[in-house]
């Protein structure tokens, strides 16, 4: 039975014909008739129900049109407080962490001086710690202000960046990255698929040119180092500055590796060891392939589920965490897994399909997904695939 009194129903049937009305525990939903013209129907629609106090979610399920009503969260600002102490405190433990690593190596040149090769930078604890921390903040802070702007262009309603400090560790030789990176959160879902796509693929290609700037200022200062110094003879009991040097623990991500090699050659006797800049570089672009990965509501997550939809947005899930589990980030692998329960919104209206040119840009970010990951992993991918075939053959 149908309630033509009701303010939502009435709205709903101006602009889409009504097949279906179905109540359930002061749920509201209708099922629709498809048509080419419910694509601006639903628009205007949205529009008149966000009046309402309403969003209005656009379904296909068993071959059926489904219409959802629900109702739209309060409205409320970010909290500013905890925004502006999670950003200092991120400061404070990206300086430590460059500050940590400088003075590691100065410690290194300080038994073996002849080692230098190349001169590139020396090593400044203080000045190198505030680079690195200016250099990496920088490459997050734009990448969080490429969502917040793609949120804005689609009338996406979002909080501020809320940087996630790390504890600024060395252990061994190998340094922590200082920070887990940044989130906003939307507060709404998006508009529609092209919607979604841009508010997950801003964030990586803002990011990505700052990213970009910063390897290859990055470059002119690294300093290369003889191996033969640092490991005299080559034995294990002669290697302990070649050991102590400070190193990202996950390898350096394909694209820098390949653009290391490009620039300084790759003869085994020389060590390029990576200036504060460069190592802001590294980490930026591996905290942008973590963030690619299909899943969740990472920025990955809504690219997949914008371009591929729902099915193939669980099988990413999944396999993320797999790939998450061989690079050894047993606690985010946990994290994500926690996450997938509570799976994907969508966006509002998700019949309308996505696109061409986000279909293309889509494979460009598959690309930077690739060249961001650490060399390491497609090492231990390569493996894993060796073995499986080895025992399917």
């Amino acid at each position: 039975m149908t309630d033509l009194g009701d303010p939502l129903e009435r709205a709903v049937r101006r602009h889409v014909p009504v097949l279906e009305v179905h109540r359930a525990d002061g749920a509201l939903g209708f099922v629709v008739a498809d048509s080419p013209h419910l694509t601006p129907a639903f628009r205007s629609l949205r529009r008149e129900l966000a009046a309402l106090g309403y969003t209005p979610l656009l379904r296909r399920r068993h071959g059926r049109v489904w219409l959802h009503l629900v109702p739209k969260p309060p409205r409320g600002g970010s909290n500013r407080w905890l925004v502006v102490a999670l950003f200092l405190a991120t400061l404070a433990t990206t300086f430590a962490t460059g500050f940590l690593a400088s003075q590691r190596f100065a410690q290194v040149l300080q038994q073996v001086p002849h080692a230098v090769l190349r001169a590139g930078y020396w090593p400044n604890p203080w000045l190198d710690g505030l680079t690195f921390s200016a250099a990496l903040m920088s490459i997050l802070l734009v990448h969080e202000l490429g969502h917040k702007l793609a949120a804005r262009v689609h009338g996406i309603e979002a909080s501020g960046p809320y940087f996630i400090p790390f504890p600024p560790l060395l252990v061994g030789s190998e340094m922590s990255l200082g920070t887990m990176g940044a989130v906003i959160f939307s507060k709404e879902p998006a508009p529609d698929r092209d919607g979604l796509f841009d508010l997950g693929a801003s964030g990586p290609v803002a990011g990505l040119v700052v990213a970009a700037v910063v390897l290859w200022v990055g470059l002119e200062r690294t300093v290369l180092l003889d191996l033969h110094a640092l490991c005299p003879g080559l034995q294990p009991e002669n290697c302990g500055p070649l050991l102590a040097l400070p190193r990202f623990p996950f390898g350096l991500p394909w694209v820098v590796d390949q653009v290391v090699r490009w620039r300084f050659g790759a003869s085994a006797d020389v060590v390029p060891y990576l200036d504060p800049l460069l190592d802001a570089a590294v980490i930026g672009l591996f905290v942008t392939a973590v963030n690619l990965l299909p899943a969740s509501s990472l920025d990955g997550g809504h690219v997949t589920r914008a371009l591929l939809g729902e099915r193939w947005h669980r099988w990413g899930s999944y396999l993320a965490v797999g790939l998450l589990f061989l690079m050894g980030l047993w606690l985010m692998a946990v994290l994500l897994l926690f996450l997938l329960s509570r799976g994907h919104p969508g966006p509002m209206d998700d019949l309308t399909p996505p696109s061409a040119g986000r279909l293309w840009a889509g494979l460009g970010l598959l690309a930077v997904f690739l060249a961001s990951l650490p060399w390491t992993t497609f090492l231990l991918l390569f493996r894993l695939l060796g073995e499986l075939v080895g025992r399917w053959l």
